[in-house]
């Protein structure tokens, strides 16, 4: 194993120590007003850029991508890709390649609620240990930031850190560490509601990509 590779699962252990501290009551009204801010009876659109890093491997991908939102429903645009959920089936369509893979997810997997981090936000006394760790320097700016960490220790992810903003508590960034080496920043660059979209512009339509192949996934 290479020095880097030791480095990677040291600073994950170490990550791993604030699994034992509970709830955090510092941390709820931040929780409560982000919470507030994507409510499940309201459509959004939510813009970002992202950074992914992949410490073991040396990579680092940016991009810009978009979020729609309506209750648990969504659609996610980054570069080639866009990924449907309609409340059961989850599509992912890589748009170059003219595929789109479709999977039920388990809605007992708790990885489901990874794949739009702002639902994190809606279940976080269900799913989440937390702590408030006061004002931090994020990307040259000052914000409240609150660190949050899975109950179930056995998932993929290791740590999950949320940014406000100071004067309205609004969610502006977050930080998604998984156990293999991999960090996700999702900073927000814009947010709105958005008219109410019919439930079918969250699953894939094969009329608007008649090239597209459709592939099932077995569970």
């Amino acid at each position: 194993m290479n020095l880097k590779h030791t480095l990677s699962i040291l600073s994950l252990l170490l990550i791993s120590l604030p699994l034992f501290c509970q709830q955090d009551p510092a941390a709820e009204p931040y929780l409560r007003s982000v919470a507030t801010q994507f409510s499940k009876e309201k459509t959004y659109e939510i813009n970002m850029e992202y950074i992914r890093v992949d410490e073991i491997r040396d990579q680092v991908i940016e991009g810009t991508g978009r979020i729609e939102m309506k209750g648990d429903m969504y659609r996610i645009f980054m570069d080639e890709y866009i990924i449907y959920f309609d409340g059961e089936k989850q599509y992912s369509q890589n748009v170059d390649n003219e595929e789109v893979y479709v999977s039920t997810p388990d809605p007992d997997n708790r990885e489901l609620l990874y794949t739009a981090p702002i639902n994190i936000l809606r279940s976080y006394q269900q799913d989440f240990k937390y702590q408030f760790m006061g004002v931090r320097n994020f990307m040259g700016k000052n914000r409240y930031e609150v660190q949050l960490y899975p109950k179930e220790p056995g998932g993929p992810y290791a740590l999950l850190r949320m940014f406000m903003n100071m004067d309205s508590k609004d969610l502006e960034a977050m930080q998604l560490r998984h156990k293999e080496g991999l960090l996700y920043t999702m900073i927000i660059t814009g947010s709105k509601e958005i008219p109410e979209l019919p439930d079918s512009a969250f699953r894939f339509n094969q009329a608007e990509f008649p090239n597209t192949e459709m592939i099932e996934i077995i569970e």
